[in-house]
């Protein structure tokens, strides 16, 4: 798991990207893939890893 990072975030897929934007967690914007949603909301919660769509 990364920890720290140094530079700028850059678009290298124009075609496959709409935007490039830093968005609160509480404010993601719709849609977003469940998937991803999940991974986020189980990083705030302290998870290093969040199983979706599988029996625990």
């Amino acid at each position: 798991m990364a920890s720290s990072w140094a530079g700028e975030p850059q678009l290298l897929e124009p075609d496959l990207c709409t935007e490039w934007k830093w968005w609160p967690r509480h404010a993601l914007p719709h849609p977003t893939v469940s998937y991803t949603r999940a991974a986020i909301d189980g990083i705030a919660r302290g998870h290093a890893y969040t199983q979706l769509g599988w029996p625990s």
